[in-house]
Parts: C-alpha cells; structure tokens; sequence
C-alpha cells in the first residue's frame, strides 16, 4: 500500500523557525491556522510584525542574498535520517569523495552542528590543524580535500572552534543563524568556478537545522532534493518513516533511499579465527586449510546479516512511500579506515562491493540532477 500525504508548499516568506506546515506571515491566517500552535513567532505574525515595510525589506534582502550566494551551485542534496548511528555522515562523504573523483565539483556543508564529522571524513587527521580564510569580499573560504585536489570543498563549525572536543552547546535561534551564515556567506566558487553538487550532511531528527536548512534553501529556489539512509531494522526505519513524513510535509523531493550496513562483507585475509573452546587465534591455520583448497582469500567474501531486517525491510518501506530504493551499502571494514583517514574509498578499494554501490548512487545523483558535461 502506498502512503499518500496532501503537503503545501512552505511560503519563501515562512521565518526560519516556523513549524512545519507555516501559512507564512502574510496570510490572512498568520498567527491563527492551527499550524501557528505553538510557533515562537505566532504573536508576531497575528500582530502583523513580519508585513511591516522594515520587515519585508529584511526578508527580500535575505532572499537575494541566498540565491546570489547558491547562483554557482548547480544542485543541492540533502542527506537525511531521523535516526542517529545509521551512517548519514559516511554517506554524505563516500558520495561527496565519489563524485570528486568523476570529476564533478563538489562541496559538503555539515549543518550537524554538535556533531561534526565532514571534516574528518573529507580530510583525515588534517582537520584539527584546518582552518577557513575569508575573501576579499568577506566571505567564508572553505577547506578542499588534498586528495581531489580542487574537486572536494568542506564547509563545518569544526572549522571554527578553537578546541575541537568542546562542546557546542546552542539553542534554536543561534543555529538558525549559523546555518543561514553558511548558505549566504561561503564562497563556494575556488578554481572550479562553481559547483556542480553540493551535499548537507545533517543531524538526527527533524528539528531546528532541518528546518532552517530547508526553508533557507527554498527561499533560494535551491532544494534539488534528499537522499534518505536508514538501517533495516524498526528501531531505524521508525524515525525514518517520520523523516519521510517531513519530506513530504516541506516537499522536499526524495530522490533516493539507501540502505546502509544491510549486510557485512569482507575478505576472507581480512577476517581473524579464534577457537571459541579455548580462545586461541587459529587464523592461520584456516587460511592455509582454505588456500589448499584453492580458495583465492583475496576476492573470496564472506558475509553476514547485521541487523535482522523487519516485515520488507527499507525497501518495501520505499514502496510504501513512493520513493526510489537505491539499494544496499554493505559494511566493509576498509570503508569505515578511509572515512577516518578522509580517503576515497572507491579510489582505494576501486573491486569492493562497497565501491559498486557507491558508484550505483552516484549514477543515480547524476541521472536524476544533470549538470554540464565534465
């Protein structure tokens, strides 16, 4: 059975805060629609605050300011959950790294503001000593990847803070400000001129960055759509559905659903045997049992069920939504190596499982948000 949700289109003139399913201050029922319940800013909107002339001219200047700084992007994708641990972080960089390497131009914005892990996974250890550098113009210069040289841009709060390991501890209205600094003030041009994709990496849940993210990007015309990662288990795939319900409710489009750590893979050289009777490494001994019988330990995988999936799992649950199902990203142990070393995986594993499904989304990115030939 297929869900089917009536959604409305948030209005460009919604503020950043505003509850899901805004009728935007300029309505005849601003401050009064049930969807106000609730709102910070319902006493504003029914005083008519936000139709003062200041106000508007405020929220126009926004407006622009957001579209001139996104004009040399050519597509924006947000990566989603609802669920934290599912690996939306993994993702974001394996298909930031993957699309680099093709020779798109690409830039990750980390809108996970206590919870940063982009840098990391687009830089390795040189992210503690990376720092941004403004502009002439004052705006906010990114950090590019030295693997992909002027390919892979990165744009974090880990950028800003003096200690790494302190705690950002903020409420709404100062992340909304941040996240509104990081779509109209970085200057995203570099040597590339420009780029072809740039991806949100986000937080669990559908809350304040969320919001703020996606009202910013619609104000600027700029949402190309999301990509949702879940696990197969109902632990996962129940605050997903709600992420889905949030798509629906902002309508951002879905382009595909991903499941990641369906499965484990590895090498069969890659894999450790112990004797569970007494504990001792019997590695070698299996590994010389097995190449006596002509097995090629080196592209010989085994593979095991990480989560047990539950009824169909994320691909009926894409059925039931009415998204696409990309598929599955096993779990390989060299893939979680590279995202701590801010490494390609498909440059450094190019025969892994994990690459052929990381080159099958990318496809999918490209078939579905064109962009000039590279």
């Amino acid at each position: 059975m297929t869900t089917t949700t009536t959604t409305t289109t948030t209005p460009p003139d919604a503020p950043s805060d505003a509850n899901a399913g805004c009728v935007g201050p300029s309505s005849e029922d601003a401050g009064k629609s049930s969807a106000c319940d609730g709102c910070p800013n319902q006493g504003a909107c029914s005083s008519g605050a936000f139709n003062s002339p200041e106000a508007q001219a405020k929220a126009q200047a926004q407006s622009v300011a957001l579209q001139q700084s996104l004009s040399n992007v050519s597509h924006v994708i947000l990566v989603l959950s609802g669920k934290g641990g599912v690996g939306k972080s993994t993702i974001a960089a394996q298909l930031s790294h993957t699309l680099a390497s093709q020779g798109y131009a690409v830039g990750l914005l980390d809108v996970d503001l206590c919870g940063p892990s982009a840098p990391r996974m687009v830089l390795g250890d040189a992210y503690q000593t990376a720092t941004v550098s403004k502009s002439a113009s004052g705006a906010w210069i990114p950090v590019y990847s030295t693997q992909h040289n002027s390919n892979l841009a990165c744009m974090s709060i880990s950028f800003l803070l003096q200690d790494h390991d302190s705690a950002v501890v903020w409420r709404g209205p100062r992340k909304n400000g941040l996240i509104q600094q990081f779509l109209t003030e970085v200057d995203w041009t570099g040597e590339t001129d420009g780029l072809d994709y740039l991806i949100v990496d986000t937080p669990p849940g559908t809350s304040d960055e969320h919001i703020s993210t996606v009202q910013y990007l619609q104000k600027a015309g700029a949402v190309s759509g999301a990509v949702l990662v879940t696990t197969p288990e109902e632990v996962a795939m129940a605050d997903v559905r709600k992420e889905l319900n949030f798509c629906q409710k902002t309508n951002v489009p879905v382009i595909g659903l991903i499941e990641n750590m369906g499965s484990f893979q590895i090498p069969l050289n890659g894999m450790t045997f112990i004797n569970s009777e007494n504990g001792n490494d019997v590695t070698n001994i299996i590994l010389e049992t097995l190449k006596r019988a002509e097995i090629v330990l080196e592209t010989t995988l085994a593979t095991a069920k990480l989560f047990p999936p539950t009824g169909g799992g994320p691909k009926a649950m894409a059925i039931q939504y009415n998204v696409p199902y990309w598929g599955i990203l096993p779990m390989d142990p060299s893939l979680l190596e590279c995202c701590e070393k801010g490494l390609s995986f498909v440059i450094e594993q190019p025969n892994a499982p994990a690459t052929k499904a990381l080159q099958d989304f990318c496809q999918q990115i490209t078939n579905q948000l064109k962009v000039e030939e590279v």
